[in-house]
């Protein structure tokens, strides 16, 4: 996914959006051999969700100052990524050529975490990704890359999204504690 300065702005247009996301998705689930099949009606109403999230946060935060900044927008844009599902379901590449016996490890776990989690770890990194981008272009940022995140990590933090009530907030946090650094 190509994510610039403009980025986030531009998402506010649905047919930016759904290509930004439809591309991620599509680039994660090309590394299991999967396609994915997407519900164009959840994929708008998550789209519609965050906007009007973040429309109903100006408007009501009386801190805000400058708007609202990466880590709010993106932490929304996950919550309602990962509770809408626009993802329906996947195609099997490699079943299609008749090849799936002959899938390499890493493409056998990478299937593996998807089937688990593959909603909840599009979300999450989708919403990751911009992050990272903005946090790093700021100057008061200490770090000079994002951070690796283990396997464990995203598997407890999937977990966590499909199993127990994440709010938008706590994914603020989430996203601002992996990427600012400490004092």
């Amino acid at each position: 996914m190509q994510i610039d300065g403009n980025t986030l702005l531009s998402m506010a247009e649905f047919e930016v959006f759904k290509e930004k996301f439809i591309a991620h998705a599509k680039d994660f689930a090309r590394g299991a051999c999967l396609r994915p099949i997407f519900s164009l009606p959840r994929l708008r109403d998550a789209h519609y969700a965050w906007r009007d999230d973040l429309s109903r946060l100006t408007q009501h935060e009386k801190n805000l100052g400058g708007g609202l900044d990466h880590f709010k927008q993106c932490a929304h844009l996950a919550y309602w990524l990962r509770r809408l599902y626009p993802i329906a379901d996947y195609e099997d590449i490699a079943a299609a050529v008749g090849e799936v016996d002959d899938l390499y490890p890493d493409e056998q776990k990478r299937r593996n975490f998807i089937v688990k989690y593959g909603s909840e770890y599009l979300a999450f990194d989708f919403g990751f990704q911009i992050c990272s981008y903005y946090a790093l272009e700021r100057t008061d940022n200490p770090m000079t890359a994002a951070p690796e995140l283990s396997t464990e990590y995203l598997v407890d933090v999937c977990h966590m999204l499909k199993f127990k009530h994440v709010s938008p907030h706590s994914m603020y946090l989430i996203y601002k504690s992996l990427l600012m650094g400490l004092p």
